[in-house]
This record gives structure tokens, sequence and C-alpha cells, in this order.
């Protein structure tokens, strides 16, 4: 056997390693996403990571041509933040947010360069002021913002309307589709919906902008 055939022979052999290794982390994030979710109930957006087709509507918000900060809230196994990363240039500052110790195992060994912050998403004022950020230009949220008990919700907004640039986004995935157009608009001023009917299940992302000075939550 020539040294070509033994070197696409070790090639094919790296990829197949490699397809199988993708293959098997999907299956574990699967697998961990649905415990929590059964064990967690509403506490987890959803029972399953997002998929490429949300991933990508989520990053059609972002605009990576320019200097931002982008704080990703609820990062899970970090589907979005793998993309995020990949499009990353010296101009950005990143920050993900993670509350659960299990996701933030997966998170820290997949993407030890990236700055994660172990905390309650609906308190970041001190944590991220101690990184030097006060003002975020986007804000990638894997929440379940509907299910926020009312003082985390007080509190989300009042981050929002102190840290989001003028022409800042929030942008939230849901998998429910439009469902929660209503609740959205009375949290911001101005509200666009896209549904991404490829993932399963079907779902959607909400581009948020301009924080409402108030918010009651209808009863």
């Amino acid at each position: 056997m020539n040294s070509d055939s033994s070197n696409a022979n070790v090639a094919q052999s790296e990829l197949v390693e490699s397809a199988l290794a993708s293959r098997s982390a999907k299956v574990s994030d699967f697998s961990l996403f649905f415990s929590k979710f059964v064990a967690k109930g509403r506490q987890i957006s959803s029972a399953v990571p997002s998929s490429p087709s949300m991933v990508g509507t989520v990053l059609q918000s972002v605009d990576f041509s320019r200097p931002a900060t982008i704080v990703e809230l609820g990062a899970g196994t970090g589907p979005i933040t793998e993309q995020i990363v990949e499009h990353l240039r010296p101009h950005h500052r990143f920050v993900a947010v993670e509350n659960d110790r299990d996701f933030c195992g997966i998170l820290r060994r997949r993407f030890p360069e990236v700055t994660l912050l172990e905390s309650d998403a609906t308190r970041l004022a001190d944590p991220l002021a101690k990184l030097g950020i006060h003002k975020v230009d986007y804000v990638l949220s894997g929440l379940p913002t509907p299910s926020l008990p009312p003082r985390a919700m007080l509190r989300l907004m009042h981050w929002l309307r102190d840290s989001l640039t003028p022409n800042g986004l929030f942008v939230q995935i849901t998998v429910i589709p439009v469902l929660y157009l209503s609740f959205y608009r009375r949290l911001f001023d101005q509200v666009d919906y896209r549904s991404v009917w490829l993932n399963v299940p079907p779902g959607g992302v909400y581009q948020c902008s301009q924080p409402r000075k108030s918010y009651r939550r209808r009863r």
C-alpha cells in the first residue's frame, strides 16, 4: 500500500470517528435535556436542544460585521453558543449564562475559551459589571421567559431597560409558535416574529427591541 492510500485511509477513519463522536454527543444532549425537562418542567424552555434551523434563525438577528457585546441566556448544551463562537471576531465581546450545573459542565468542556457565568439570568447586572460590561447589544435568550416568576420577570426587564443599547435586541426562542406574541408586545415596543417549522417541535424566534418602562403581567 502506497503512502497516499495509507493517508487516505487514516483521513477516512478520522472522519468516521468524528462523525460517531458528534452523533454520540447529540444523543447525550437530547437525553440530558429531556431528563432536565421532566425534572424541572417549565423551568426548562424545551425538552430538546435547539435545532440548526432554530440556531440559524436566531443568528440572523445579529450583525457580526459590527462591534458588539453579546450575552446568551440559558445556553444549555451550547448549540447556539457553538455558532456564535464560529462567528466571533476581535471586535466582539461574548458572555454565555447558564444556571444549571450539569449544563455548565458541558459548556466548560466544549467551549473553554468562552466566558461563562454560572448564574441566575435575572440577576446579571453585578456579574457583568465585574467583567466591565454595562451595555449589551444583543441578548439571545433560551429562557422559558413567559414562565418566569413575577419577581424574576421584573428583574429581567429592569436589567434589559438599563443594559440594552438604544438599538439593542432581545432575541427569544420559543417552541410554541406565535402563542406568546401578545406577551412580548406587552414587554417591548417593537416585536417581530419568525416561524421555524423545521425545529422539533416547531417553534420560532421573537426579535424584540425597546423594552417598555412599565410592565404588568396578565392574570
